[in-house]
């Protein structure tokens, strides 16, 4: 309820974003009609928009489980439709002469202008308002949380809430449509489709649909935001943080109510196990049903392969494959992905293979095994008895002995342990906590200006005056909600950490290589790890990077110098 009060909140305020304030022109301009009766026009435009922005939201859904459609794509078509429009404004005679000759309205329907028909009074707003759809869209944090982390859970509360943000941008571009009319609509020069004023509308619809297909449009949003007084973005992103935590999914857990006590390592009541649902691109085996492996005990493990905790478990849940498939236990990992480009199923199969995985995978896109279990965690252990029912859970690294004997248990053996990989978990109380990048969840930022989407020159703070735990960036980079991707080849990012290990969520346009400089502080000069040689780190798909290993725990200030095109997305670490 909470999500959907600040949806409302966050489509009224994005007509205050500074995406948003260099497009209002267009809004009261093509507000504006021939016939001064006409008084839907602001209503189809809006009611347009609104339409607009929840196909493109579903397009870009689609386009994500095609991770190499790119939805830069629709925005520029945007673009191109809104240098259209402005083309008919300012040569109105052409349109008459090429709509006769095509038949495909009377000549008395001007595109902007005087309509006579109901086709005439539609088509025009509509196409204004399907044109500034895909700008619109990508305005909000709200937008943004909807479209990455509701939506790919459940279709039907995403689509609840998009249309609730879109509900109210509706009224608040009502509310600046219907007041410029109002005011323009008294001076009769401004209504006439041949006005030296309709010319100008018309100019600037040209120039902004070149800055929205060049790129320029969001220099234009820093710019505009840099210089208001209010932070509309931020005000959002302060709601969301308020509201995150009730919309994480309850776990069918284990705590000590749900323990069985007759056997001491199994940490839940038997529960009947949820369906394995819409999992696609099976790799290791064919597609497999909990309900046709009755009899087997079924470890269903939730991963994702730039997860830095996933991969430290992979040994494990590799062992217990390899030591027990033989007395009855099958594994599912079930690659759930916290990034976009986790949706691709040749970087999940690469993965699968670099890893050594075994035993069988398969994709969960849509969330809808992750939904089905309830689940909240990377990684997750299920264990499923013969019966069907979840006998033990565990979430996150650690527990690996007691995860084996409580295969075991369901399996009814009783022998040494046999998985021979450290049961550590190198996770220090005081190590520096995963930090993400984009705006979706991004924390303990310092520098000037703050995190917005958008492209932004940043100024960092100084090295001496870095907080603990905290980054900061300077050069030119582009702020999105996942990743923060450089636009210079000067970028730098600075991140002043507590660990022994570094890594970082990394890719690059294209998957071309591209290489990063990794800078350390003189405390621990030198100290690079596998996937860094001599500080050269080079990028190429997209996945976690091992850049540092210290000989010992402490604090270090880490220093990436970021071509153009790398796109940062989280540093985990390790101790």
């Amino acid at each position: 309820m909470l999500l959907l009060l600040i949806s409302f909140i966050a489509g009224f305020l994005t007509i205050l974003a500074p995406c948003v304030l260099p497009l209002l022109p267009i809004i009261v301009g093509g507000s504006v009609s021939g016939n001064s009766k006409q008084k839907s026009r602001p209503y189809i435009i809006a009611g347009s928009l609104a339409l607009s922005v929840i196909v493109f939201t579903l397009l870009l859904k689609l386009s994500t489980s095609f991770v190499n459609v790119s939805p830069n794509a629709l925005t520029s078509f945007s673009g191109g439709l809104i240098i259209a429009l402005g083309l008919v404004s300012v040569f109105p005679d052409i349109w008459e002469k090429l709509v006769i000759k095509v038949n495909f309205q009377a000549a008395s329907q001007r595109f902007l202008g005087k309509n006579t028909q109901a086709k005439g009074k539609f088509i025009g707003p509509v196409l204004i308002g399907v044109a500034l759809g895909p700008v619109f869209s990508s305005c909000s944090p709200t937008y943004a949380f909807i479209l990455a982390s509701v939506l790919p859970k459940s279709f039907l509360a995403g689509l609840i809430y998009l249309i609730t943000y879109s509900i109210a941008l509706v009224i608040g571009l009502l509310l600046v449509s219907l007041l410029g009319k109002r005011l323009i609509s008294h001076l009769h020069w401004a209504v006439d489709t041949h006005s030296i004023f309709r010319r100008v509308v018309g100019i600037i619809f040209i120039f902004v649909g070149i800055a929205i297909i060049s790129g320029q449009e969001i220099k234009i949003e820093t710019w505009v935001g840099n210089h208001l007084p209010f932070d509309e973005t931020r005000l959002e992103q302060t709601l969301l943080a308020k509201q995150h935590t009730s919309i994480a999914p309850s776990l069918k857990n284990s705590g000590s109510e749900n323990s069985n006590p007759n056997d001491s390592v199994l940490n839940v009541q038997p529960t009947p196990s949820p369906q394995l649902v819409g999992l696609t691109n099976w790799i290791n085996s064919p597609p497999l049903q909990i309900s046709k492996l009755r009899g087997k005990v079924i470890l269903v493990d939730f991963w994702t392969y730039s997860c830095v905790n996933c991969n430290r478990a992979i040994p494990h849940v590799e062992a217990l494959y390899k030591n027990y498939s033989s007395y009855g236990l099958v594994v599912i990992g079930v690659s759930t992905p916290e990034f976009a480009f986790e949706h691709n199923p040749t970087n999940v199969a690469n993965a699968v293979k670099a890893d050594g995985i075994t035993y069988p995978v398969a994709l969960d896109n849509n969330y809808d095994t992750w939904n089905a279990f309830d689940n909240d965690s990377w990684p997750a252990d299920y264990l499923i008895d013969k019966s069907g029912n979840i006998r033990y859970v565990n979430l996150g690294e650690g527990n690996y002995q007691q995860t084996e004997q409580a295969v075991q248990a369901l399996l009814g053996i009783n022998q040494p342990l046999k998985d021979t990989n450290s049961d550590t978990v190198p996770i220090s109380n005081n190590q520096t906590d995963e930090t993400y990048f984009g705006t979706n969840r991004d924390s303990d930022y310092a520098g000037s200006p703050g995190l917005n989407n958008g492209s932004y020159d940043f100024k960092a703070v100084s090295t001496n005056n870095l907080p603990q735990n905290f980054w900061t960036l300077n050069g030119q980079w582009q702020i999105a909600a996942q990743p923060i991707t450089s636009e210079s080849n000067s970028s730098v990012l600075t991140f002043n950490i507590e660990a022994k290990d570094v890594y970082v969520v990394a890719g690059s346009t294209n998957n071309q290589p591209r290489t990063v400089s990794v800078g350390l502080s003189t405390n621990a000069s030198g100290q690079y790890a596998s996937d860094d040689s001599n500080g050269q780190l080079v990028v190429s798909g997209s996945g976690l990077y091992h850049i540092v290993s210290l000989k010992q725990f402490g604090n270090a200030t880490v220093t990436l110098t970021v071509p153009t095109g790398v796109s940062l997305y989280t540093f985990t670490f390790g101790s």
